[in-house]
């Protein structure tokens, strides 16, 4: 009996110890508020689109980014489309660490997939093409 309640102490002192870790982990500077509220990533068939939100596309080609640079409204939705024959990424800044915003680390794109994200909250966000470092783009959010 005695067994069973020490293991029942142990179990909650680890759930709480667990629940502190990640409560500390979602209130970091690298999710500070410039974290848009909802985020799609997707590889689909269609891009999924909504009658108020207009949609932004980003191809990523042989030479980079097209349009490098994009400037929306909130719940604009970007999406990139994998137009370069090779397999590429979509990934926060800084290189090689990702951290600034880590919502835009969309992960690895193979040829003629995509990925989408619905931009929420104003602000500056740039990415760059992991595989690739100087290919480099920036969704201004106004």
């Amino acid at each position: 009996m005695n067994s069973k309640i020490l293991l029942v102490i142990i179990a909650l002192i680890v759930a709480f110890g667990a629940f502190i870790f990640l409560g500390n982990k979602k209130t970091s500077p690298t999710t500070s508020t410039k974290q848009p509220e909802s985020i799609e990533s997707q590889q689909k068939e269609s891009i999924v689109t909504q009658p108020n939100n207009p949609t932004v596309t980003v191809a990523l080609t042989d030479s980079g980014f097209v349009p490098k640079d994009i400037t929306v409204k909130p719940r604009t939705r970007v999406v990139w489309i994998n137009k370069n024959r090779k397999a590429a990424t979509v990934d926060s800044n800084d290189h090689p660490t990702h951290r600034l915003y880590p919502f835009l680390n969309l992960g690895e794109l193979s040829n003629g997939s995509f990925v989408q994200v619905v931009f929420d909250k104003a602000g500056k966000y740039s990415y760059h093409n992991h595989y690739n470092a100087s290919e480099t783009g920036t969704v201004t959010v106004e």
